[in-house]
């Protein structure tokens, strides 16, 4: 939606590269200090954490409803930081669940289980793709209504709401349904290591 609520809602088209710019600096910093993090604390638990905070970043924007376009910059690096631990630790959470299916099953699947993610990956960049044309025409967006304000208020609250709901879901599913916290995948890496041994 950036391409949207920068030039549109804010008026200023060239955030849209700054404030790309600097979410993926925040994320390159990220990247030095994510392998220390998982092993403090759990790739589960950190990822549950980033996802919060882009929840809790995004629900404050929607409501202050900021009228400078740094300050809601501002919010989207935030949200785009804990977005980026999830991105950054996904993919060693695949080896953690290769091992957690060797454990349960006796049988190492790597091939399939990143086969698998692989393709629920693709399903679900191009069913945001669909999603966003779909929530624009909703809202009544299109080149000759794109300064309207009712138009505009339905592209920044798609911009904050429809994120929200993802980064809580995704929140709530690591917290109830993924099992693998960190002291599951201690003990899966030490019974593998023992089975190995033997």
């Amino acid at each position: 939606m950036a391409q949207y609520v920068f030039p549109d809602y804010y008026h200023s088209p060239d955030a849209v590269s700054l404030s790309s710019l600097l979410g993926n600096l925040a994320i390159l910093a990220l990247a030095f200090v994510a392998t220390p993090l998982s092993k403090r604390y759990g790739k589960k638990e950190i990822s549950i954490v980033g996802m919060l905070l882009s929840t809790v970043s995004l629900a404050v924007c929607f409501l202050l409803r900021p009228e400078n376009v740094w300050v809601f910059t501002a919010f989207y690096v935030i949200t785009y930081l804990g977005l980026g631990v999830f991105n950054t630790v996904i993919w060693a959470c695949i080896v953690d669940v290769i091992d957690y299916g060797e454990v349960k099953n006796g049988v190492r699947e790597d091939g399939t289980t990143y086969a698998c993610y692989s393709f629920a990956r693709k399903l679900g960049q191009a069913a945001s793709s669909g999603l966003t044309g779909g929530l624009l025409s909703l809202v009544g967006y299109t080149e000759l209504t794109r300064t309207d304000p009712a138009v505009l208020d339905g592209v920044f609250n798609i911009t904050c709401v429809v994120p929200i709901v993802g980064f809580l879901l995704v929140a709530l599913v690591l917290i109830f349904l993924y099992p693998l916290s960190k002291k599951v995948v201690e003990a899966n890496s030490a019974e593998l290591a023992s089975c190995r041994a033997q």
